[in-house]
């Protein structure tokens, strides 16, 4: 992808320093000659919770969807998310005991959601109903997130606390801890995203205090051996918690006010500038999403959400990340995740300890 800012590098090919600002609306139209800005969306509310709050969304059909969270959450939708109601899981009260965070589908319908106490929970039938698959006998550790790929292997990864990361190599067979990706010298860390493209693996981490880590892991063969992707300090002065990736060698990382490009496998690395979004304040982005058409997405706390836009005019190309268009009272939540039924229709849940979260759903806001 052309950027809109170049990389530029000092001696040795490091990067040089770099301010990553959050445009403002006029002055991007000031760098554009005065075309037009590109249209955020408009995102308005789906799921307001009484109690537990949602950590995520995935939808197995373009109707079909269903949602997990705290205290054992599980709502389902049939249009798409725009209206939800609670749902069985098929197993009872006793999911109120675990934390649910993160949720994938495949096309085959096998569909699988990961939590606290090491839960992993499987489905056969697109969501309808689940069994439980493993709970660890150590309490603390959490899963983060887990994806899943309709092609190659590894099939679905897992990714956790305490430097965990579970590999299916095809859908349905049993998750096999990797343990080689404890070679890589990252130290004590918690996985927070992982992506499968193919044979290529990446992981982001954070310390265990919760800091981002300026380093990602990587594998090019399925998890067998591992080596670490470093990331600027100078573009990344935070470290960098999350990953997405459009392509094994493109990626976005994401971090408190970074939000960072490689198209040449963790090489080198250029910033996507910020549009919008609280003016003079750099947004704490925890995450990436990738959608349909490879559209790109950011998200974090303090309603951090935005969509990575190309810009063209003339001489001046390259992309912004363009802060979404919320409900006021959605600037106070932490969003945990992006998913997307098409480019334009996406659902993102959000939540925090002090106000109720919820999930909110996307429409064209016309404007732009």
């Amino acid at each position: 992808m052309n950027r809109f800012f170049p990389a530029i590098t000092g001696p040795g090919g490091n990067p040089g320093r770099r301010l990553l600002p959050v445009l403002s609306l006029g002055l991007l139209l000031g760098l554009l000659g005065g075309c037009q800005a590109p249209a955020a969306l408009l995102w308005l509310a789906s799921y307001l919770p009484l109690g537990s709050e949602p950590a995520a969304v995935v939808c197995p059909s373009p109707s079909s969807c269903f949602a997990v969270g705290q205290g054992g959450l599980f709502l389902t939708s049939q249009n798409g998310g725009q209206t939800w109601f609670p749902a069985s899981s098929g197993l009872g009260a006793a999911l109120a005991n675990y934390n649910l965070t993160s949720a994938a589908c495949l096309p085959t319908s096998q569909c699988t959601i990961v939590g606290n106490q090491g839960l992993i929970l499987g489905s056969t039938n697109g969501g309808q109903s689940f069994s439980i698959q493993n709970v660890t006998t150590n309490g603390n550790l959490t899963f983060n997130e887990v994806v899943c790929q309709s092609s190659g292997s590894p099939s679905c990864a897992i990714v956790g606390d305490s430097n965990t990361l579970l590999l299916q190599s095809q859908s349905g067979a049993p998750w096999t801890p990797d343990l080689s990706v404890l070679q890589a010298a990252l130290g004590p860390a918690n996985f927070n995203q992982v992506v499968l493209e193919g044979a290529t693996i990446w992981i982001s981490a954070s310390t265990t205090s919760g800091t981002g880590m300026n380093a990602l892991l990587l594998s090019q063969n399925g998890g067998s051996t591992w080596s670490l992707v470093i990331v600027s300090q100078v573009l990344a002065p935070m470290g960098v918690s999350g990953v997405g990736c459009t392509g094994p060698t493109t990626c976005f990382v994401a971090g408190t006010g970074a939000l960072l490009e490689t198209v040449d496998g963790g090489a080198t690395w250029s910033p996507t500038f910020f549009l919008g979004g609280t003016a003079g304040n750099s947004p704490l982005l925890t995450g990436v999403y990738v959608g349909p058409g490879n559209t790109v997405w950011a998200y974090g706390q303090n309603g951090a959400l935005y969509e990575v836009t190309a810009l063209s005019s003339g001489a001046v190309s390259g992309e912004v990340a363009v802060a979404q268009i919320l409900p006021a009272a959605a600037s106070s939540l932490n969003f945990t995740g992006v998913t997307c039924l098409t480019a334009l229709s996406c659902l993102a849940p959000g939540n925090s300890l002090a106000i109720s979260g919820g999930i909110f759903y996307s429409s064209p806001s016309g404007g732009g």
